[in-house]
């Protein structure tokens, strides 16, 4: 009975130590969605103009312009305004958008 047990725990942690080993494996950090803006130095050729009061709706982008060239990582449930605002610079056929007299490109990728 001895030998059994010793047996049944060596199993157990064999099987442990796999579980552990295939979590670590596929666990990536970096996965997810990100949103950036890059300030520009000169006025693109086609843009959409937005106000303070206008990026109150979109609090990721708000955060990626308060941080240029920062990657801002959205929360897995984040909600569907980013879909409106991509819908809005897809709808004008841009990527870049205009603040107070100050162009940025705006990125907004998923990372797997």
């Amino acid at each position: 009975m001895r030998n059994r047990t010793k047996f049944l725990i060596a199993i157990s942690f064999v099987i442990l130590a796999m579980a552990t080993l295939f979590f670590t494996l596929i666990y990536q950090p970096g996965a997810g969605t990100y949103v950036r803006a890059d300030k520009l130095q000169d006025p693109p050729e086609k843009y959409v103009e937005f106000s303070l009061a206008d990026l109150e709706k979109y609090p990721y982008i708000e955060e990626a312009i308060k941080n240029p060239g920062k990657d801002i990582k959205l929360p897995f449930d984040h909600d569907g305004n980013m879909t409106e605002f991509a819908n809005i610079m897809w709808g004008n056929r841009t990527e870049y958008i205009k603040l107070n007299n100050e162009y940025y490109h705006i990125s907004y990728y998923s990372a797997d």
